[in-house]
């Protein structure tokens, strides 16, 4: 996958914004990623593509199912399963959480392929802010039910500083001991936005002095994806 498809389609997608937004953290950014902005099928179907392609590269398309915490885990474990049965020629499970337990019906807690002691998912998320949803969800997949956290993809590291100077992602993979694989980060979009490309987008000097106070504030140092 090059990194600059990637970037196009968020741009094209309009999931990537440039602006002044107000995030979950109290933090003034101006940028903001939406995944809620692909919400078509072939929106979904693209996205699912690049994150099939990781789970390949990196091995994880091996694992018994791939995991998506609720909400917006949902779409994306089983969009990425069919992804790989189509694309990949893997057949792979999915599995996903309810926020509240079923208590009639089938019931439970999980739907999808059932998971069980010994067996091995792979995780997907959206983006990582502050790691809240992989500090709830992978404790409760290793100890409730025994499964293995084989690697956890995300689409965007904002590389944001978590509690001290490391980045949230870096302090969940400490935290929780776990190895997170973005398919792009922030490096990345402004690395290739700040120059022509062909997103039909580029950042001006105005928008990139912003996006340099704000990563001077709240940004983590750069490092190796």
């Amino acid at each position: 996958m090059k990194t600059g498809e990637a970037i196009d389609f968020l741009i094209q997608s309009q999931a990537l914004k440039f602006g002044e937004f107000l995030l979950k953290s109290g933090r003034k950014a101006p940028y903001f990623i939406n995944t809620g902005c692909f919400d078509d099928g072939k929106k979904i179907s693209r996205l699912a593509h690049f994150y099939a392609q990781k789970l390949v590269s990196l091995g994880l398309h091996k694992a018994d199912a791939v995991f998506g915490p609720a909400y917006k885990g949902i779409p994306l474990c089983v969009s990425t399963a069919m992804s790989l049965s189509q694309n990949f020629d893997t057949n792979i499970g999915f599995s996903f959480n309810r926020k509240e337990a079923k208590t009639r019906g089938e019931g439970g807690e999980f739907v999808g392929t059932p998971l069980s002691r010994g067996m091995k998912v792979a995780l997907v998320e959206d983006v990582v802010t502050a790691g809240t949803t992989l500090q709830e969800m992978v404790p409760v997949l290793r100890e409730r039910l025994g499964v293995e956290v084989a690697g956890v993809v995300i689409l965007v590291d904002r590389a944001e500083r978590g509690k001290g100077t490391l980045s949230a992602v870096q302090e969940a993979e400490a935290e929780l001991g776990i190895k997170i694989h973005p398919i792009i980060t922030i490096f990345d979009i402004i690395s290739y936005l700040s120059k022509p490309n062909s997103s039909g987008f580029q950042i001006d000097s105005a928008l990139q002095s912003r996006i340099d106070e704000y990563r001077a504030e709240f940004g983590a140092p750069s490092f190796e994806a």
